[in-house]
Protein backbone atom coordinates (compact mmCIF):
# COMPACT_ATOMS: atom_id res chain seq x y z
CA UNK A 1 0.00 0.00 0.00
CA UNK A 2 1.10 3.48 -0.71
CA UNK A 3 1.29 6.24 1.73
CA UNK A 4 -1.46 8.05 0.76
CA UNK A 5 -3.84 4.93 1.35
CA UNK A 6 -2.64 3.95 4.47
CA UNK A 7 -3.49 7.71 5.32
CA UNK A 8 -6.72 7.74 4.37
CA UNK A 9 -7.75 4.51 5.82
CA UNK A 10 -6.30 5.82 9.40
CA UNK A 11 -8.59 8.92 8.52
CA UNK A 12 -11.78 7.07 8.51
CA UNK A 13 -10.76 4.62 11.29
CA UNK A 14 -10.21 8.00 13.11
CA UNK A 15 -13.49 9.39 12.05
CA UNK A 16 -15.24 6.20 12.80
CA UNK A 17 -13.70 6.07 16.61
CA UNK A 18 -14.81 9.59 16.96
CA UNK A 19 -18.55 9.04 15.73
CA UNK A 20 -19.36 6.25 18.16
CA UNK A 21 -17.62 8.22 20.78
CA UNK A 22 -20.29 10.86 20.48
CA UNK A 23 -23.13 8.83 20.03
CA UNK A 24 -22.25 7.40 23.67
CA UNK A 25 -22.03 9.79 26.05
CA UNK A 26 -25.76 11.23 23.93
CA UNK A 27 -27.06 8.18 24.81
CA UNK A 28 -26.16 7.92 28.27
CA UNK A 29 -27.33 11.75 28.60
CA UNK A 30 -30.59 10.86 27.51
CA UNK A 31 -31.21 7.77 30.18
CA UNK A 32 -29.48 9.44 32.78
CA UNK A 33 -32.94 11.36 33.86
CA UNK A 34 -34.67 7.84 34.61
CA UNK A 35 -30.99 6.21 36.24
CA UNK A 36 -33.32 5.71 39.68
CA UNK A 37 -35.35 3.55 41.68
CA UNK A 38 -38.93 4.53 41.44
CA UNK A 39 -41.54 3.36 43.96
CA UNK A 40 -45.22 4.12 43.61
CA UNK A 41 -48.49 2.60 41.94
CA UNK A 42 -50.14 0.88 39.33
CA UNK A 43 -54.16 0.73 39.43
CA UNK A 44 -55.90 -1.54 36.79
CA UNK A 45 -59.02 -2.62 37.21
CA UNK A 46 -60.13 -1.31 40.21
CA UNK A 47 -56.98 -2.87 42.04
CA UNK A 48 -54.22 -0.24 43.23
CA UNK A 49 -50.82 -2.28 43.67
CA UNK A 50 -47.36 -0.72 44.80
CA UNK A 51 -44.93 -1.16 42.65
CA UNK A 52 -41.00 -0.48 41.99
CA UNK A 53 -39.13 0.25 38.43
CA UNK A 54 -35.09 0.25 38.36
CA UNK A 55 -33.46 1.34 36.14
CA UNK A 56 -29.87 1.09 35.65
CA UNK A 57 -26.62 0.65 33.55
CA UNK A 58 -25.42 -2.56 32.55
CA UNK A 59 -21.92 -3.66 32.00
CA UNK A 60 -22.20 -1.60 28.37
CA UNK A 61 -23.52 1.11 29.56
CA UNK A 62 -27.25 0.32 27.87
CA UNK A 63 -29.97 0.73 30.11
CA UNK A 64 -31.26 -1.87 32.03
CA UNK A 65 -34.15 -2.62 34.71
CA UNK A 66 -36.04 -4.36 36.46
CA UNK A 67 -39.66 -3.93 37.99
CA UNK A 68 -41.10 -5.07 41.48
CA UNK A 69 -44.42 -5.90 42.56
CA UNK A 70 -44.43 -5.12 46.21
CA UNK A 71 -47.99 -5.78 46.70
CA UNK A 72 -47.64 -9.31 45.19
CA UNK A 73 -44.45 -10.21 46.81
CA UNK A 74 -42.69 -10.38 43.22
CA UNK A 75 -39.07 -8.66 42.83
CA UNK A 76 -36.37 -8.16 40.54
CA UNK A 77 -38.69 -8.90 36.63
CA UNK A 78 -36.33 -8.33 34.15
CA UNK A 79 -37.46 -5.59 32.17
CA UNK A 80 -37.08 -5.62 28.07
CA UNK A 81 -37.04 -3.41 25.15
CA UNK A 82 -36.63 -0.61 27.24
CA UNK A 83 -36.72 2.97 24.64
CA UNK A 84 -36.11 6.15 25.85
CA UNK A 85 -37.55 9.26 23.16
CA UNK A 86 -36.85 12.81 25.04
CA UNK A 87 -39.08 12.48 28.55
CA UNK A 88 -40.85 9.66 27.54
CA UNK A 89 -39.75 5.57 28.39
CA UNK A 90 -41.48 2.66 27.19
CA UNK A 91 -40.68 -1.13 28.47
CA UNK A 92 -41.93 -4.36 28.67
CA UNK A 93 -42.01 -6.97 31.67
CA UNK A 94 -40.31 -10.31 30.09
CA UNK A 95 -42.67 -12.04 28.68
CA UNK A 96 -40.85 -15.24 29.94
CA UNK A 97 -41.42 -14.32 32.96
CA UNK A 98 -45.47 -12.88 32.90
CA UNK A 99 -47.51 -13.49 30.63
CA UNK A 100 -49.90 -10.91 28.74
CA UNK A 101 -47.29 -8.29 27.11
CA UNK A 102 -47.57 -6.26 30.18
CA UNK A 103 -45.97 -2.87 29.40
CA UNK A 104 -45.17 0.26 30.43
CA UNK A 105 -45.47 3.73 28.98
CA UNK A 106 -44.29 6.72 30.96
CA UNK A 107 -43.38 10.20 30.56
CA UNK A 108 -41.37 12.05 33.27
CA UNK A 109 -42.56 15.74 34.86
CA UNK A 110 -41.07 18.84 34.73
CA UNK A 111 -39.13 18.48 38.20
CA UNK A 112 -37.73 14.78 36.43
CA UNK A 113 -38.54 13.24 40.30
CA UNK A 114 -41.83 11.83 38.95
CA UNK A 115 -43.12 9.12 36.23
CA UNK A 116 -46.32 8.38 35.31
CA UNK A 117 -48.18 6.71 32.32
CA UNK A 118 -50.13 4.09 30.84
CA UNK A 119 -49.68 0.68 31.90
CA UNK A 120 -51.35 -2.86 29.95
CA UNK A 121 -51.59 -6.44 30.01
CA UNK A 122 -53.19 -9.37 28.43
CA UNK A 123 -56.01 -6.30 27.14
CA UNK A 124 -56.61 -4.57 30.07
CA UNK A 125 -55.19 -1.27 30.65
CA UNK A 126 -54.35 1.04 33.49
CA UNK A 127 -52.52 3.64 35.20
CA UNK A 128 -49.08 4.26 36.77
CA UNK A 129 -47.41 6.89 38.86
CA UNK A 130 -44.29 6.58 40.79
CA UNK A 131 -41.63 8.56 42.26
CA UNK A 132 -37.55 8.96 42.24
CA UNK A 133 -37.09 7.16 45.33
CA UNK A 134 -33.70 8.93 47.40
CA UNK A 135 -30.11 7.09 46.98
CA UNK A 136 -30.12 4.85 50.33
CA UNK A 137 -26.89 6.15 52.40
Amino acid sequence: MNKTRIFRRTILVLAALALLASVAPAQTAAQKPFLASWKGEISVMGQTLEIRLVFKLDEAKQIAGTFDSISQGAAGLKLTDILIEGKTITCAIDPSLVPGNATFKGTLDATGTKLAGDFSQAGYTGTFSVEKEKPQK
